[in-house]
């Protein structure tokens, strides 16, 4: 089992010191000094605050920077957005997408670029509050996240929607992930078999689940179809028939 790391709260100067004092207290994380990270937990996860912005940092990582999130750069470096494209370039953009596996919306990015609008779901609350400042900032729209886990909403879920599932495959391999892919999995506990059965259990005719060469999690049902890549595919669980 993967050791799950909490992320500690600290401050780029005086000035955000009050900023990060709150945002500590409102999602019950650890607030350290900028001193006592680089004494005490130079091996560990930071969301760093600042007047400006939030950035994350893993300082495992040897010369790691504080990171944010550019939408615009995921879309252009992505390897998977030409694979992502042709599986929902399959769909009418008519339907709803309910992204709940949201972290930080990289992938509901892509997919709200094609002209869905996409409902996605984020049960960390300091990861919901990142992602969607994020968002605002950089004027997406389409895209509407919620702090509440995935498993509560599947009642909501009607038939003409589509549901999209990143598990994260389950890796704890920097090998396997960028930086900001990395982070989540070291302080996400994520439990893909459940989440997934659920899905198939509700009422959406598209099911759509990302898997990793590498994963280990299975599922019963057999996928409709499926677009693989050399790395990642997308398994397809086709009920439009139904409908």
């Amino acid at each position: 089992m993967k050791s799950i790391q909490e992320p500690f709260v600290s401050y780029l100067s005086e000035k955000s010191r009050k900023k990060a004092e709150t945002f500590s207290k409102k999602h019950g994380l650890f607030l350290q000094s900028p001193r006592e990270v680089r004494k005490f937990h130079n091996d560990k996860l930071i969301i760093w605050i600042g007047q400006e912005d939030t950035y994350l940092q893993d300082l495992s990582i040897k010369n790691s920077k504080p990171f944010s999130l550019n939408f615009s750069k995921h879309q252009s470096r992505n390897n998977n957005k030409n694979l992502l494209q042709r599986c929902f370039s399959k769909f009418d953009t008519s339907f709803s997408v309910y992204d709940l596996t949201a972290g930080f919306c990289l992938d509901s990015f892509l997919i709200s670029e094609l002209g869905f609008k996409v409902k996605a779901y984020e049960k960390e609350s300091w990861l919901c509050e990142f992602t969607k400042e994020k968002l605002k900032d950089q004027k997406i729209f389409n895209i509407k996240i919620k702090n509440k886990n995935s498993l509560d909403v599947m009642g909501e879920i009607e038939n003409k929607s589509i549901i999209y599932l990143d598990p994260m495959f389950g890796v704890d391999n920097k090998a396997f992930a960028k930086k900001e892919m990395h982070f989540l999995r070291k302080s996400l506990n994520d439990d893909p078999d459940k989440v997934i059965n659920a899905s198939l259990e509700s009422k959406a005719c598209l099911i759509v689940v990302k898997r990793h060469k590498v994963d280990k999690f299975k599922i019963k049902n057999n996928p409709s179809f499926e677009l693989q890549g050399k790395v990642v595919s997308f398994q397809v669980y086709d009920r439009r028939e139904k409908l």
